[in-house]
């Protein structure tokens, strides 16, 4: 549509209709002519062409309806907007519709007539697109398009249709067409309209008619008539006291023709007028990072003040623009290597760690004394190690033969990557053997560092377990380990698996539970991922099943998001709780991977294989499961051969004992059990004596047990206690039979309770079958209970609690009333009711209406 020629609309309509009929020719004869010779190039009046107007269309709606359309009639010529508010009236007794669109703000051509024409219409305004509209239009160009594509075209086009289309059709950036079309609509207004919308724009939430009058250096009048113009031409919208674009599209379209050059100057001035102003430092500093690079040490400085803010909350994208931007700006020397080290872990956040590494390989370089290489080393350690990339993490940190003492923080991350990597521990003995001698007070943190890996060394070896619990809560110090290194700190996480090991797990479980919430707090996922599985591995043997699970797959979680630093040791830890949960359904696709981890050396190879040994011994594979439980002890030869981290010899025993091997289990039981009471942790002694008393039938079972209940006084955990006291109320049935049941009862009925509550259904199972044995009532849980039912039974009780009648019933499945009767009767015992009014509860069914006892035949 061009306002260029006059009568455009009509002549649009009509011209191709008249040359089609020709001249003289019925409609286009008569009064009809003027339409044939508006078409030929020749000018008629106004009155001449609306008479013709609806001369033809009388005509051409006798035989059926016209719909006659004209887009954007905001650009048409006066005569042709005149036109059509003369034939208004005329045009409404016709069986024909005219549709046209007006896009405010733009200048008209003869409003006066156009707001005549817009009263006579119905307006309609179209809201936006809905999601579902745009994904039909989406999977229309790409049938495949998923859910998150459908969604960022739905987001970021805000349901505009002008703009679904160009962003379907353009994927890169801001639409070529939306960039033409929003600078076509600038050019035509007033000639500063363009440079107060860029202000505008650029200043984003802070722009105000001062600060755009500020920043583009033109009197406040004139930038408040061009912000009147782009607020009627819905370029710009107000909101609250300040400007915004009316979409973000629009935005970027409104900026997208400056070049690097003018919008460097613009968002400098924009941060100078900002700053004279005493606007916050980040949105100075968000100015400056979208600038060309100088060496302005004032720029440079509020970029890496910003940047490192950024860090620390967790905001990596931005934190790693703002501090690579910082070291743009000017030659970089020995003076940045901290500016480096902020930048390089901004970069591993994002799992960008070869550039990661490669960045805190030039700040090695340029670092002038062995301390800072050092924290260099341990930090691309560290994120290698979260990688899963263990071999490279040893690569990074050294041989560790060094007994500088003031290189603990690469020394305690020498022990975390032998431990995964299978290296024998020979190298470091040195290190502990002083820290041992001379124990430091851990008031500082290399001091807490020393004291965290002797420690997990004495661990491995499985000595001493009182003392290495003592110097892992030394190392802690009341938190002080985690305000020294934050929830990233490598040692903190190996000073709290000693507490865990040694089972002070109320301790561990305290400390990780703040390493979580500062994790969180910084939106530091992969710190999450391992503060979780850590807190997970205890909660799991402090008997809180469900509560591990959560922890265990909040950390499998993160695996998207690159962390891959412990896998081995979650899955097994999970395959542990969905175990204990009669759940082997839930970890049968993790199998593929544990497999796969079984060829790594070290802690990753024997927790992958030690996982699938517990698997095979829970499908009654016992042979593979011996087999499995002797190669995870051959992994951990000389190593880390402790029963309180992988208790393989007790798994070999009860395999060994299922094969028909009692001399063999006995004596793998009894290894392990000398080698628990040698390190000394309360649940691994436990779980020692518990394995003995199943295999060795010469040994006083019942005071093994009994034994193991005492250790157990010392912890917190309910699972192998429970599991205890069921081993000890068969044994006292076995030895002593069925004249007095007090204390099995006793023993049963709190193993009942808390396996019901953390809905261990093996456990519960064999509990049950001994109470059942011995003439006790069942108290089962009410999910054990739904479970029982048939799957007849539940479709009958489900029915009943809908408030259907049993004649009801009977009809809806086809079977007798007695068959509903007798199958109800089977579900009121199996869920310990006496009436149908409980069902609605128990299933989870909204109540019926009215009363089911009246509705009941």
């Amino acid at each position: 549509m061009s306002s260029a020629i006059g009568n455009c609309v009509l002549r649009d309509w009509f011209g191709p209709m008249a040359h089609r009929a020709g001249a003289g020719v019925h409609p286009f004869s008569g009064p009809g002519r003027a339409l044939f010779e508006l078409a030929d190039g020749h000018d008629r009046s106004i009155g001449d062409l609306t008479y013709a107007v609806r001369w033809v269309l009388e005509d051409l709606t006798s035989d059926q309806p016209m719909l006659l359309v004209v887009d954007d009639l905001q650009w048409a010529d006066t005569a042709s907007v005149e036109s059509l508010d003369l034939l208004a009236t005329a045009l409404q007794q016709l069986p024909c519709l005219v549709v046209f669109t007006v896009r405010s703000g733009e200048p008209v051509a003869s409003s006066e007539s156009l707001n005549r024409l817009l009263a006579a219409s119905t307006v309609l305004s179209p809201a936006p697109l809905s999601r579902e509209a745009v994904a039909e239009q989406v999977r229309a160009v790409r049938p495949r398009a998923g859910d998150a594509e459908i969604d960022a075209v739905h987001r970021n086009s805000g349901g505009v249709p002008f703009f679904v289309n160009e962003l379907i059709s353009d994927t890169n950036g801001t639409p070529d067409a939306v960039v033409g079309s929003i600078t076509g609509r600038l050019s035509r207004l007033n000639p500063t309209a363009t440079i107060t919308a860029r202000a505008v724009c650029l200043l984003g939430s802070q722009a105000s008619v001062g600060l755009v009058a500020a920043l583009t250096g033109h009197p406040l009048a004139s930038v408040a008539d061009d912000i009147s113009t782009l607020v009627a031409a819905q370029i710009l919208t107000p909101n609250g006291g300040h400007l915004r674009a009316t979409h973000p599209l629009i935005a970027a379209a409104v900026l997208a023709p400056m070049t690097a050059h003018e919008s460097s100057e613009l968002h400098h001035r924009a941060a100078q007028v900002l700053k004279g102003r005493g606007a916050a430092r980040s949105v100075i500093a968000t100015h400056l990072l979208h600038t060309l690079p100088g060496a302005d040490a004032d720029i440079r400085e509020r970029l890496r003040e910003q940047g490192e803010l950024s860090l620390t909350q967790g905001a990596l994208e931005q934190a790693s623009g703002f501090l690579s931007r910082a070291l743009a700006e000017g030659p970089i020397t020995s003076d940045d290597v901290d500016l480096m080290s902020a930048t390089a872990r901004a970069l591993a956040g994002q799992r960008l760690l070869d550039e990661a590494l490669a960045m805190w390989e030039r700040a090695t370089d340029l670092a002038d004394d062995d301390i800072t290489r050092d924290r260099l080393r341990a930090e691309a350690g560290d994120a290698l190690m979260v990688a899963g990339r263990h071999l490279d993490a040893q690569d990074a940190l050294g041989t560790g033969r060094d007994p500088d003492s003031g290189r603990q923080r690469l020394f305690a991350r020498m022990v975390l990557a032998g431990l995964l990597n299978g290296v024998s521990l020979d190298y470091l003995r040195t290190q502990v053997s002083e820290v041992l001698a001379k124990p430091p007070l851990g008031e500082t943190q290399e001091e807490r560092l020393s004291l965290a890996a002797a420690s997990v060394v004495l661990t491995f070896e499985c000595q001493d377990g009182e003392r290495a619990r003592d110097l892992a809560i030394r190392a802690i110090g009341n938190g002080a380990m985690l305000q020294d290194e934050s929830a990233e700190g490598t040692m903190l996480y190996l000073a709290t698996s000693v507490l865990h090991w040694m089972s002070a797990f109320s301790e561990g479980d305290a400390i990780l539970t703040s390493a979580i919430d500062d994790a969180a707090s910084r939106n530091a996922s992969m710190t999450l991922a391992t503060a979780s599985l850590c807190r997970g591995n205890i909660r799991m043997h402090m008997g809180m099943i469900s509560e591990a699970i959560v922890d265990l797959e909040a950390a499998l979680a993160q695996r998207t998001h690159g962390w891959n630093a412990f896998m081995a040791p979650l899955l097994a830890a999970l395959v542990e709780c969905r175990i204990a949960r009669g759940e082997l359904d839930r970890v049968a696709d993790h199998r593929d991977e544990l497999e796969e981890l079984t060829h790594a050396p070290g802690l990753t190879g024997a927790f992958a294989t030690y996982a699938l040994a517990d698997l095979a011994a829970a499908h009654a594979e016992h042979e593979q499961a011996a087999h499995l439980y002797a190669q995870v002890g051959r992994l951990v030869d000389g190593r880390m051969d402790n029963p309180a981290i992988l208790p393989w010899r007790a798994g070999e025993a009860l395999s060994r004992i299922r094969m028909g091997q009692p001399r063999e289990a006995v004596n793998l039981a009894r290894e392990n059990a000398a080698r628990a009471r040698a390190f000394g942790g309360p649940y691994a002694v436990a779980q020692a004596l518990r394995t003995l008393a199943a295999v060795d039938a010469t040994g006083d079972r019942v005071g093994m047990l009994r034994e193991a209940l005492a250790a157990l006084q010392q912890t917190q955990a309910p699972r192998l206690e429970a599991q205890v006291a069921t081993d000890l109320a068969g044994m006292l049935l076995l030895t002593q039979g069925m004249g007095d049941t007090r204390e099995p009862v006793v023993l049963l009925r709190r193993a009942e309770s808390y396996a019901a509550f953390q809905e261990l259904r093996p456990l519960s199972d064999r509990v049950h079958r001994i109470l059942e044995r011995i003439g006790e009532p069942v108290k089962r849980s009410t999910t054990e209970n739904l479970t029982s039912l048939t799957a007849s039974e539940r479709r009958v009780a489900d029915l009943a609690a809908s408030g259907l009648s049993n004649r009801q019933i009977a009809q809806q499945l086809f079977v007798t009333v007695k068959a509903v009767e007798w199958h109800l009767s089977n579900v009121y015992r199996k869920l310990g009711i006496r009436s149908r009014t409980r069902l609605p509860g128990l299933l989870n069914v909204p109540s019926p209406r009215g009363s089911l006892s009246q509705r009941a035949v």
